[in-house]
């Protein structure tokens, strides 16, 4: 009688980071309930609680035409312009983010104002200004942001560079008579 013996074999590390909610290219069921907490937030008329964190948005579907709410976290307020700044977290293949490119934005609503907005696409310079900024003022949020969703370091400034190239960042601010 031989017996044999099986010896566990250790599982062997991931290469590079993994995400929090299973989150890569698309997000999944969890990271969406976590996501869409600040667009209930808005469709209940508790928004003013985000403060200027994250701001509600409504796009025209490029080809269905219909109406859509987006939420995005804000990177950059400025209080004398009104303009925020947000950015498309998986690419220019998000769906808002290609149905701006051919409507822009009817409705932003940002703490308790609501406006129809001008809205302007950053350049990778512009933009890399931004995250820069972001990152010295809100280290604990771009941590989280990374860990969920599996960024690079974004302090290392040339990862940063190509974040910003891979990701367009747009500015909205309330719309002025000329």
């Amino acid at each position: 009688m031989t017996m044999t013996t099986t010896t566990p074999v250790a599982p062997q590390p991931r290469q590079g980071k993994r995400p929090l909610f299973g989150v890569r290219k698309k997000p999944g069921r969890l990271a969406l309930v976590f996501m869409r907490m600040p667009l209930r937030a808005y469709a209940h008329d508790q928004g003013h609680l985000l403060g200027h964190a994250f701001l509600e948005f409504t796009h025209v579907g490029r080809k269905s035409g219909k109406p859509y709410k987006a939420v995005a976290m804000v990177l950059r307020y400025d209080q004398t312009t009104g303009e925020a700044v947000i950015f498309a977290g998986w690419g220019p293949d998000t769906d808002w983010y290609r149905n701006l490119q051919a409507h822009p934005a009817t409705n932003v609503k940002l703490a308790r104002a609501s406006f129809t907005p001008t809205q302007r696409f950053l350049s990778d310079d512009e933009a890399f200004e931004v995250i820069v900024k972001f990152r010295a003022v809100h280290p604990r949020r771009v941590h989280l942001a990374s860990r969920i969703l599996a960024w690079d370091d974004l302090y290392d400034d040339e990862k940063a560079r190509e974040f910003v190239h891979a990701h367009p960042f747009l500015a909205f601010r309330p719309h002025t008579a000329a």
